[in-house]
């Protein structure tokens, strides 16, 4: 296996060598009705070309260009007996003209910002020329006549003047300063000064006496907006040498640029070539899928044609992400499109070395896995290893207080309410409430209750929410708030724990949570935001400028325009737009004005009698009729929304994962079954007599069973996704932890150091995946992601970090276990050690192959 492993490394750098030398790659554009048979290179190429009369000879090379190391590249051409000598001088990445200082025969130049209205345009006018407005004439030294008024510039000791026929209004930009100057032949232009004459204006950005233009690198570039190159070339002919200046870049048809030597005519030309393919590509239809009710793209797809006349063929095909047209050696992949969605942009390779590339793949994988189970190996040697050393069972309390500290407090803050507020919202009802679809702004289709989860989580800080002596769950809430908003805005409901802005607003210094309408002066209508100027000062701040105050503003206006939100029922989208081709879905208030008056009366009528019915039922306690109600809202969804509307099953699952909330639940639970065990096998230590091994077999099915309620919720939020649950930070995080627990079970089977270090470190990765600044919540994939690969690639590479992170926790232990060796404990902690050692790199072994 080893052999193998070594060789696999051979074939790919074969393959690799024939893609570099022998594949190419390009890109393709198509718009619908269309076809094709040319591609547009990825690679740079340098084309020189020199023709004589009809008589013509010209070179082509890849060129390869670094703006941080020095370039170069020379070559020669020979013409009927003549010589010419190509070289490259100098490459400008991002070229851009700008204007520098000049000897004294060459002429003045001023930049110049001239405005109409709002609208600016910069001009750069050189001595002898003239830029003509809609009402004047800017003449500088032009020496012609003019129609218009003309603002005569010229220069006197190297300073701009004007002289001007009317009166023109200045605003000095640095002070504010504004004046008039009335018609003179003499002004000096001062620069940073807004010249007004009628209705334009005009800026002097800069002047120089004496100025040339010159391409000068742009340090403002980036990937996203770049511009063209230029390459400065010098060309040598018969000892005669001549410059001539090329721009292109990558992804550009090059275009040629050229220089005469009496009868020769040399053309230089740099950037992408098109490359002819042997059959044609027709674009029949773009397909754009979006998510429902949203502008965000789900997947995008290319109906196309290949046309091959040598091969008669005429084969419709359906190119999209993940999805490859593979013909004749060209691969083509769906890469993006045209922003009116009307034209396609494929991605196109030929390359010979991806066969050979993929057998030493193949290779380098049944090496790996086979030296994990092959006799005699690294592996094998460490497992016997372990096994030999784990007579003695060692452990460590070192650090423990440390990573206890860590464990979050669950306390609920209970609210002191500033009145008596008695909320008879059924429990029974408000979880079928709960049960209702909603869209949210990505489009995914989920039960309220999911929603509702989310703005209390985000709003209180916690899954419910104390009221004097009511604890109400997440669809109380919700549903208090939309119900009656009137006592609802006066619940303290909205953390703050900040100082600072609880003095802005008015109430305790100490206070943890601030009810919505404390937000303003006059709450009744909603007027005098208290934080809105110190929102505003934020915002206009560079995220990297805003201090903790400024963030912390942010936060909590944005709870504020959550709870509004909530309030006017805009974040809960529960009316689907009938026959809408998007399926869209809309809030209460959008469809009473946006939809038609015959189904707006409908949502008018089913809204009133649920929340009548609401209301009677808090009063008299009888709450069969607002069940009613509420499925007759349910029966509008199922028949407006039958496109979208997700199963009961699913509806059902997604209710149960909220209310398990299984792996924030886990972590307290894995932490604590780890340090138990490290703290019994601290007593070993101690007692060497004392008999570890029933605990460890209690802690052992402890982690089964959180391993298989680990996976239950993995799996279930898979279901309730539909995609696999590692395609974000959070869910990376539980997935990881998940592979962790995995990790543990391989390893330690005869060392309760490994089972301790695994629930451990399984538990601090859950608790950082539970952090305030990771989102939990399900999400639409993207459509790169929208893939088997994400299956496949994403789970053996985020595997790997179990076992990675099993292998540095107990590197670590080994350290400290070296730290506290001494003569009396030498043979318990090296034994220990020895067994740690291998267990850690037979760990990392398994991390690397993943």
């Amino acid at each position: 296996p080893l052999f193998i492993f070594h060789t696999a490394f051979i074939v790919i750098l074969v393959g690799a060598a024939i893609t570099r030398y022998f594949g190419f790659e390009g890109t393709m554009h198509l718009r619908e009705k269309e076809s094709s048979a040319l591609l547009v290179s990825s690679d740079t190429y340098l084309t020189i070309r020199v023709q004589k009369g009809e008589k013509q000879i010209s070179s082509e090379d890849t060129l390869y260009l670094s703006k941080k190391t020095s370039n170069n590249f020379s070559t020669s051409l020979n013409m009927d007996d003549k010589k010419i000598k190509v070289s490259l001088a100098e490459y400008i990445h991002d070229a851009v003209e700008e204007i520098v200082p000049a000897d004294e025969n060459a002429p003045g130049m001023a930049e110049m910002m001239v405005t109409t209205g709002a609208e600016g345009k910069p001009i750069t006018l050189v001595e002898g020329a003239f830029y003509e407005t809609s009402d004047f004439i800017l003449d500088f030294n032009s020496k012609l006549s003019f129609t218009k008024p003309v603002i005569s510039l010229f220069v006197e000791e190297d300073e701009l003047y004007m002289n001007y026929p009317m009166d023109i209004k200045t605003l000095k930009m640095d002070s504010g300063e504004q004046g008039v100057l009335p018609s003179s032949e003499k002004e000096l232009v001062a620069s940073r000064t807004l010249f007004t004459a009628l209705s334009q204006s005009f800026v002097l950005k800069s002047f120089l006496p004496h100025a040339k233009m010159e391409l000068v690198s742009n340090p403002s570039a980036s990937p996203q907006n770049r511009g063209y190159d230029a390459l400065r070339f010098t060309v040598e002919v018969d000892g005669v040498t001549k410059e001539v200046t090329a721009l292109g870049r990558n992804g550009v048809i090059a275009q040629e640029h050229s220089v005469l030597f009496d009868d020769l005519e040399i053309m230089i030309s740099y950037g992408a070539k098109e490359i002819a393919l042997p059959f044609e590509l027709y674009l029949e239809k773009f397909d754009l899928e979006r998510y429902p009710g949203s502008m965000s793209p789900s997947s995008y797809a290319s109906e196309v044609v290949v046309k091959d006349t040598e091969q008669n063929l005429n084969m419709p095909y359906r190119i999209y992400m993940n999805h490859i047209l593979e013909h004749r050696g060209y691969r083509f992949f769906q890469a993006s499109y045209d922003q009116d969605e009307k034209g396609t942009i494929l991605s196109v390779n030929n390359d010979p070395g991806t066969l050979p590339s993929y057998i030493g793949y193949f290779l380098l994988t049944l090496g790996m896995f086979w030296s994990l189970f092959s006799r005699g190996n690294r592996f094998d040697t460490l497992a016997k290893k372990a096994k030999k050393a784990s007579g003695v069972q060692v452990a460590l309390l070192v650090a423990v207080a440390t990573l206890l500290s860590t464990t979050p407090s669950y306390a609920k803050e209970v609210m002191d309410p500033s009145l008596e507020i008695v909320l008879g919202f059924d429990a029974a009802h408000a979880k079928k409430f709960g049960e209702l679809v909603v869209q949210d702004s990505g489009g995914r289709m989920k039960p309220l209750n999911t929603l509702a989860t989310q703005v209390v989580a985000k709003l209180y800080q916690s899954d419910s929410v104390k009221i004097g002596k009511y604890k109400l769950d997440a669809n109380q809430v919700i549903l208090g708030m939309m119900i009656r908003p009137d006592i609802y805005r006066d619940v303290k409901i909205i953390k703050t724990k900040d100082e600072e802005i609880n003095k802005l607003l008015g109430i305790k210094n100490d206070a943890r949570y601030a009810s919505f309408s404390q937000f303003f002066v006059d709450p009744e209508n909603m007027a005098g935001y208290k934080l809105q100027n110190y929102v505003e000062e934020a915002v206009r701040k560079e995220p990297k400028h805003r201090d903790n105050f400024d963030k912390n503003i942010l936060k909590i206006d944005e709870k504020v325009n959550i709870a509004y939100m909530v309030f006017t029922g805009d974040l809960v989208k529960i009316w689907p737009k009938p026959n809408d081709i998007s399926n869209k879905w809309l809030g209460t208030i959008e469809a009473l004005r946006t939809l038609d008056i015959d189904k707006a009366n409908q949502v008018r009528e089913i809204a009133i009698n649920y929340f009548t019915s609401v209301d009677v039922a808090l009063e008299k306690g009888e709450w069969e009729r607002v069940d009613d109600a509420l499925l007759k809202l349910e029966e509008y969804q199922r028949f407006y929304g039958s496109e979208v509307y997700p199963s009961a099953n699913r509806i059902t699952a997604e209710m149960f994962y909220n209310k398990a909330n299984i792996f924030e639940r886990l972590f307290p639970f894995y932490m604590i079954a780890g340090f138990a065990l490290l703290i019994l096998s601290f007593i070993k230590i101690l007692k060497p007599n004392f008999r570890i091994e029933i605990f460890t077999k209690i802690t052992l099915w402890a982690l089964i069973i959180f391993f298989v309620a680990h996976t239950v919720g993995l799996i279930n939020r898979w279901y309730i996704s539909g995609h696999a649950p590692w395609s974000d930070g959070y869910e990376s995080m539980i997935y990881i932890g998940w592979a962790t627990v995995l990790a543990g079970f391989i390893f330690s089977k005869r060392s309760p150091m490994t089972m301790a270090s695994t629930g451990i470190l399984t538990g601090l990765i859950l608790f950082v995946a539970h952090l305030n600044w990771m989102d939990p919540q399900i999400t639409n994939l993207v459509p790169v992601l929208n893939s088997y690969w994400l299956s496949i690639h994403v789970s053996m590479i985020t595997a790997s970090y179990g076992f990675l992170g099993l292998g540095a926790l107990l590197g670590f232990i080994v350290l400290l276990l070296f730290a506290i060796k001494s003569a009396k404990n030498s043979v318990q902690i090296g034994a220990s050690i020895k067994e740690l050692s291998a267990i850690n790199e037979m760990s990392l072994m398994i991390g690397l192959i993943l």
